[in-house]
């Protein structure tokens, strides 16, 4: 009984060592026909930021910068709202750019900074 016993053991060790052997090469055969990650296009919001970027660097030295969000305000008429942290003049304070433009045919209407303080804050 002992040697059929060892001979089913060697048997199964040698089936499961082939089965997993086997799993792992379907698995990376599946990874490897995953198509790249590509890289995601830019946010909708890119190309308003880069002109709200270029607009508030003629003036001010930016140091941060935060996206606030987008909104409608009348028919036909999109904001988006950025927050930049930067210095003028040897004083640092935060700048809201809002930029207004037609989301057809994006057209720019308006370009609007100013000085945050407590309270002048849309909130979108």
């Amino acid at each position: 009984m002992s040697k059929i016993s060892a001979v089913l053991l060697l048997l199964g060790l040698s089936w499961c060592g082939t089965a997993q052997a086997s799993m792992e090469v379907d698995i990376l055969e599946a990874i490897a026909r995953q198509p790249a990650p590509s890289q995601d296009p830019d946010p909708l919001y890119a190309k308003w930021s880069r002109v709200a970027f270029h607009e508030a660097g003629k003036v001010y030295t930016l140091l941060d910068y935060k996206y606030l969000g987008h909104s409608r305000v009348a028919p036909g008429v999109d904001q988006q709202q950025f927050r930049f942290w930067v210095r003028h003049q040897g004083v640092e304070f935060p700048l809201i750019v809002s930029i207004r433009y037609d989301p057809v045919s994006e057209k720019l209407f308006t370009i609007q900074m100013e000085q945050e303080r407590r309270g002048n804050l849309q909130i979108l």
